[in-house]
């Protein structure tokens, strides 16, 4: 009976001990968020309360949340569909950072990124529409 008492302790522990080796390999994933107002409210909203919302210097967001299917909250779901626009020409000393930034000030929940087409660095934004 001992033996049995100390194998069931043994096999709950693993199991135990499996289970948190699983949360703490998940993959973080990061999200631009556009301009830093509410960031951690928006971040928690869009991915569930593992996401966690930081400014950084360029006042712009960026999410970083647990990697995986997002718990939908409840209410009306947000738009799924992104759409495509441009704000210029890439500044070459700021790059993605400053390109962010334009494209989170000229669309509403836009990221943008710079993209480079035939010798020229273009700024590329996606946003909810």
């Amino acid at each position: 009976m001992k033996k049995a008492l100390s194998l069931v302790f043994f096999m709950i522990f693993s199991i135990m001990l499996a289970s948190v080796k699983n949360k703490v390999n998940a993959d973080i994933c990061t999200e631009g968020l556009g301009i830093c107002t509410q960031c951690d409210e928006r971040c928690k909203a869009r991915h569930g309360p593992t996401g966690q919302g930081m400014c950084d210097r360029y006042n712009l967001c960026t999410c970083n949340y647990i990697c995986g299917p997002v718990p939908r909250p409840p209410g009306p779901s947000p738009p799924t569909k992104r759409c495509s626009g441009g704000a210029g020409l890439c500044d070459i000393k700021c790059g993605n950072p400053c390109c962010n930034q334009s494209c989170a000030q000229k669309y509403p929940g836009g990221v943008g990124f710079c993209d480079s087409l035939a010798h020229t660095l273009l700024c590329k934004c996606q946003y909810p529409c």
